[in-house]
Parts: C-alpha cells; sequence; structure tokens
C-alpha cells in the first residue's frame, strides 16, 4: 500500500484538488489559488506514508510507531495555513475526510485491498491530524481571544481617562464662567446647556465604562458601607426636580432604610430608575417613588403613567440598548444610550438583591428592586 501511494501521490494530490473544488461544503476552497491549497499537503502525505511504514513494523500496534503524523511539523503548518485563509474547523476536518478518501478510492482501483490492520493504520494517521487540527484550532482561538480582551481593556482605558480628561476640564470651565460677574444672561444660559450636554456625556461614559466592567469582568465592583437610602432617595428626587421641573416626583418612604451597600452605586441605581420614570411620562403625571424597610430587605419601587411596555419587551428590558415605546419628543429628551436598567440589574445583581417590572395600560408602570440588607 505504501509503495503505491508514493507512486501514485501526484495522482492522489489532483484527485483530492478536485474533489475539494466541487465540495460546496468547503467553499474556501473554491475561493484560493491551486498553489494555497495544496500547500503543505504533499509533505503531510509524505508523513502519512511514512508512519504507514513504521506502523506496520513487527512489534508495533495501536497504530503508527514513533512520532505521530498529527504531530509532525507539515501537519501543524497545514492547519495553520488553513486557519489563515479562514478556514472554520468542520471545513478543515472535511477536507482532511475528502484525502482519506482519495487514498482509500486510489488503493481501490489499484486492487490493492485495505485489511484490518491496515485500514486501522490509515484512519489512525489521519485521526491524529484532525485531532492536531482541532487543538491548533483552539490555541488560534484562544490567542484571538487573549488579544480581543487585550483590545477591550486598551478600550476602557482609553475610554476612561482619554475622553473622561477633557470632559472634566468642560465641567471646569463651565463652571468657573457661571462664577464670572461680568457674564451676561444670554451667555450663562448657553453655558449651563453647554455643561448641562457636557454631564449628559460624562454619564454615558460611565455608563459605557459600566457596560465593559460587567461584560468583561463579570459584574461591578462593589464598597460595601452603612447606607441610609431614604437619604439617597430624597438627594436624588431633589436634583431630579431641578433639572426637569416640568415633572412631578413623589417620594414616599416607609421603615429603616438602611443597610450594608456601595453608596456610589445606590445613588446611580436611584437616578436610573427614576430618571427612566421620568424620561418615559408625559409632563405634569407625577412619578411614584416608594422606598419600604421590612425585617431583612428593604423593597424601592418607582412607578409611572406612560406608554407601557410591550409585552414581549418586558423579559428582556434589563438587556443593554433596550427601550421601551417613547414619543420622538420624549427620545430627544432622554439622550441616553439604553443602558440604565441594565446597569440598575447589575447593580442589584451585585448586592445580591433582585429585580422585577410589571407593566399595563391600566396600572401603569411598575420596577421594583429588593436590596437585602446585608449583601
Amino acid at each position: 500500500m505504501t509503495v503505491l501511494l508514493r507512486e501514485r501521490k501526484d495522482e492522489v494530490l489532483r484527485q483530492w484538488e478536485s474533489r475539494l473544488r466541487r465540495d460546496l461544503q468547503i467553499p474556501q476552497a473554491c475561493a484560493i489559488s491551486e498553489e494555497d491549497l495544496r500547500d503543505y499537503t504533499p509533505k503531510l502525505l509524505d508523513d502519512l506514508i511514512d508512519s504507514l511504514v513504521q506502523g506496520a513494523q513487527p512489534g508495533t500496534s495501536g497504530g503508527a510507531s514513533g512520532p505521530e503524523i498529527g504531530s509532525s511539523e507539515a501537519a501543524k503548518m497545514h492547519v495553520t495555513h488553513r486557519l489563515a485563509q479562514c478556514y472554520s474547523l468542520a471545513e478543515e476536518l472535511r477536507e482532511l475526510g475528502v484525502l482519506r478518501s482519495v487514498i482509500i478510492d486510489t488503493c481501490a482501483r489499484e486492487g490493492v485491498i485495505l485489511g484490518g490492520e491496515e485500514a486501522q493504520l490509515v484512519h489512525s494517521a489521519l485521526d491524529e491530524v484532525m485531532i492536531t487540527a482541532a487543538v491548533e484550532l483552539e490555541r488560534a482561538s484562544s490567542a484571538e481571544l487573549r488579544r480581543d480582551v487585550a483590545l477591550r481593556e486598551l478600550f476602557i482605558a482609553v475610554l476612561g481617562h482619554d475622553l473622561r480628561n477633557p470632559l472634566s476640564a468642560i465641567r471646569f470651565a463651565t463652571a468657573s464662567l457661571l462664577k464670572r460677574e461680568d457674564v451676561t444672561a444670554g451667555v450663562a444660559r448657553l453655558v449651563q446647556r453647554i455643561a448641562a450636554s457636557n454631564d449628559r456625556a460624562v454619564r454615558m461614559v460611565e455608563d459605557m465604562l459600566d457596560l465593559a466592567r460587567i461584560r468583561y469582568h463579570g459584574g461591578l465592583p462593589v464598597e460595601m458601607k452603612l447606607v441610609d437610602l431614604c437619604s439617597i432617595c430624597r438627594q436624588v428626587v431633589m436634583e431630579l426636580e431641578l433639572c426637569r421641573p416640568e415633572h412631578t416626583i413623589r417620594l414616599l418612604t416607609q421603615g429603616d432604610g438602611q443597610g450594608m451597600w456601595d453608596p456610589s452605586r445606590m445613588g446611580q441605581l436611584v437616578s436610573n430608575l427614576i430618571g427612566n420614570a421620568v424620561d418615559y411620562s408625559p409632563p405634569g403625571e407625577a412619578v411614584q417613588v416608594e422606598l419600604r424597610g421590612q425585617k431583612e430587605v428593604v423593597v424601592l419601587a418607582v412607578h409611572n403613567h406612560g406608554i407601557p411596555i410591550p409585552p414581549d419587551l418586558l423579559p428582556v428590558i434589563f438587556d443593554p440598548f433596550r427601550r421601551g415605546e417613547q414619543k420622538q419628543e420624549e427620545l430627544r429628551r432622554s439622550k441616553g444610550l439604553g443602558l440604565g436598567l441594565f446597569i440598575v440589574k447589575a447593580i442589584v445583581d451585585a448586592h445580591g438583591g433582585s429585580t422585577e417590572v410589571t407593566s399595563t395600560q391600566e396600572e401603569g408602570t411598575t420596577f421594583r428592586v429588593m436590596l437585602p440588607r446585608s449583601s
């Protein structure tokens, strides 16, 4: 058999190439040149024949002895070359399967009957190459994943440093201008608009940073301290009423609102929930905020009467970049990225709590958060 394969090597390669070109399940084989298609295959076939010779030596069993074909340099280079040509693992394995078929068919045409042991040697040798293909693909994928993680880390660093610095400079400059006595009322209004837009940009940057932390680090970092959630709710309500005077926000607190939480994340959670309710409430409709301290948990509920969330959107409302239905002018006012509720859930999860939402035309929309006092 090995003598036949050496003599018919060129014919085997031609048959193999012809079948690959016609195989619709290996589209890359039709897209590359003859030179690229053959690449290391002639050397791979030589290694295969050498492996079969070694395996046929007396005293060997269970496949080829000596260096296995799968660990040969030609096998590794063949797989690496295919990966560079954008082959999938399925395409590479199918290509090797075609080579197996051509070898068996060539032997059959020449009247060489492969006995059980010889057939086992052929299959064992090619199986080794297929294993190498899987291992090399996994190694390449791992390397690509590490590169992706490094690029994402770089993106976070750029976003966190190179963008926040100029935004901080704008905030400082607008604050300084507003303190000057020679600034006219018209200029002061323009500076206030610049400051408000800058604050929105800062929030978007922070939201994108949080998205990156959640996606690539498995969650948000939190630093637990004794926090009074009632005080945080009152502060957030006061700030939002100053920014959005066309909306009324009614706050009801009952019971003890203290617990071991991250104070800055609690402020972010409350601001996102109430701000979301304000965004989706028509002017004149009050937003209801209710905080109730129970024995083991503190429950925060935010309710508004606006366009209800569609039923098919409710199960994914806490996913990133999700929005409920808004009128065009309301969309322009909110100016967010659709990350607010996603970050709310991440904060609650980081504190061992739970979130839920209900929304109907009759009852309105209510977001409810349950936070254990000790996470």
